[in-house]
């Protein structure tokens, strides 16, 4: 059986590393990611209706994302910088409903509390990464690049709480799906 967060994680990653402030090509597009996203959420173990608009929303993300990569291949900008933080807005409303979805599935299990301590963790350090990007278009020229730096930051402390949530939903799975013997 295929585990569903190591499907989250690489969406996660796809969607968070990205190359092109390095000057380098995007070698990891947002819109595989969230495909990822989509994949993963599939093979979570609940019917609720929560899974059914998480992963319609993935794969909406997924088109949008297309889109706005492509246009950054071709060098012509299809939204520009509002876009992006359209797109950093929309993935914001998408994690809380993952998270959403993770507490659904996790409630009355070892994981909720900590499903419980990441998703608030992880959405503080998120919206006030976006909100400072947003706004750093109103900062001095001289100052827009540290203002967006400090924005950038803190979403990489979020990705890195997901990181930890991960490593702990992967050994919980492990430790509740190996003792299985699957059958034909």
């Amino acid at each position: 059986m295929k585990n569903p967060y190591d499907h989250l994680f690489n969406g996660v990653c796809f969607v968070f590393v990205d190359l092109s402030n390095f000057g380098l090509p995007d070698m990891l597009p947002d819109f595989i990611g969230y495909i990822f996203f989509a994949y993963g959420i599939h093979l979570l173990p609940t019917f609720h209706n929560l899974k059914r608009w998480s992963k319609n929303f993935a794969i909406i993300l997924a088109v949008m994302s297309f889109f706005l990569e492509l246009g950054q291949w071709l060098d012509y900008s299809i939204l520009g910088e509002i876009g992006v933080q359209f797109m950093q807005f929309l993935f914001i409303i998408f994690m809380y409903w993952v998270f959403q979805l993770l507490l659904q599935i996790h409630n009355n299990k070892p994981l909720e509390a900590k499903t419980f301590k990441t998703y608030q963790k992880f959405m503080a350090f998120m919206l006030c990464g976006f909100v400072i990007q947003a706004f750093s278009i109103n900062v001095d020229t001289s100052m827009r690049g540290n203002v967006h730096f400090i924005g950038s930051l803190l979403q990489v402390f979020a990705y890195f709480l997901f990181i930890f949530y991960y490593r702990a939903c992967h050994k919980y799975y492990k430790n509740n799906n190996g003792n299985k013997v699957h059958s034909l």
